[in-house]
């Protein structure tokens, strides 16, 4: 039976906060603010994590090749991740056509990529829903090979990504949309592979391999330093993303390793067992943040941001976890 890690969902609430927040503040607050080493590894986080989460769902099965893209998959995760997305469609729709009549502002967004992910009303990190539903046919695969072929799994998917990078470097049609680049798994196939070894991590007796992620999580430490502040930047990579890469994971998986020493496994502490929450309910209130900042003009009220969304995404998740039951019987 999979081990519970409240601590996960602890660290997915805090890391949606951080999305929250780092939606809402200026470049230059960011910066400021080292937000490089916080806010920033927020998307890395939750990459780290889910790869963190397939570990741990895989690391105590035996499966056959067969066993991966079954009808209960996709029925489970059709009711997990595109059931919520679908009515966030219809309410994106519902609420850009009353958005356009009250306030006279064309806010839709109707192309090809809605059948991808983009939202009717697309705000910030629209991106991420393009990447998780890639997801749900990588995973699979991927945990499947690693409970093999660690090592050499981890190889290919690092190799994956520097490859993808070096060959987005050379399309120009990046140029004028990036959407495709920015939504592209490949980005963030060795955090995933990260997350993996995590899950082995923590569940080992053996903690030998921490100093190793303690070493490569301050080399990417310094390199985000560099880049930031110093305005290092590498040769034949995209510059757009050159803070989330191969080189960077390692810190984004040091600050999850971080958290699962620091916070209990469980925990009825109101603040944890309330951040745990919220991260039980991050894809639901990631989903409204888009739709939220597809709407509104103004952004930079953060406690405005924050008390819309969160509310808003806990209830959103509170009413489809019940619509959800209620179809699955």
């Amino acid at each position: 039976m999979k081990q519970h890690f409240q601590q996960i969902d602890i660290l997915k609430g805090l890391a949606i906060v951080a999305v929250l927040l780092l939606h809402s503040l200026s470049r230059g607050q960011l910066v400021d603010s080292y937000a490089i080493y916080h806010i920033w590894q927020a998307v890395p986080v939750f990459m780290v994590l889910m790869g963190l989460n397939l570990g741990m769902s895989y690391g105590s099965k035996t499966l056959h090749f067969k066993q991966l893209y079954t009808r209960h998959y996709f029925q489970k995760k059709a009711l997990r991740i595109i059931f919520p997305l679908l009515l966030i469609y219809a309410i994106a729709l519902v609420l850009g056509f009353v958005w356009e009549q009250v306030y006279g502002r064309e806010v839709y967004t109707l192309d090809w990529k809605n059948l991808i992910g983009v939202l009717p009303v697309s705000g910030k990190g629209n991106y991420f829903i393009t990447l998780l539903l890639q997801s749900l046919l990588a995973l699979p695969l991927i945990g499947y090979t690693f409970h093999r072929w660690p090592i050499l799994t981890t190889l290919v998917l690092v190799l994956l990504e520097i490859a993808f990078q070096a060959l987005a470097f050379q399309i120009s049609y990046f140029n004028q949309d990036r959407y495709l680049y920015d939504a592209a798994l490949f980005r963030y196939f060795s955090a995933i592979a990260l997350g993996l070894w995590l899950s082995r991590l923590i569940t080992a007796s053996n903690s030998r391999y921490g100093w190793l992620l303690l070493l490569a999580g301050l080399a990417s430490g310094v390199y985000l330093y560099f880049h930031i502040y110093q305005q290092v930047r590498l040769p034949y990579i995209r510059p757009e993303w050159q803070a989330q890469l191969f080189l960077t994971f390692p810190f984004a998986t040091l600050l999850c390793y971080w958290g699962i020493l620091a916070f209990p496994q469980q925990s009825n502490v109101p603040v944890l067992k309330g951040m745990a929450t919220v991260g039980k309910a991050s894809y639901h209130i990631f989903l409204v943040q888009v739709l939220y900042f597809g709407l509104v003009v103004d952004d930079s009220n953060i406690a405005l941001n924050l008390t819309v969304c969160l509310v808003t995404g806990m209830i959103f998740y509170w009413v489809e976890s019940f619509l959800s039951k209620k179809i699955s019987r």
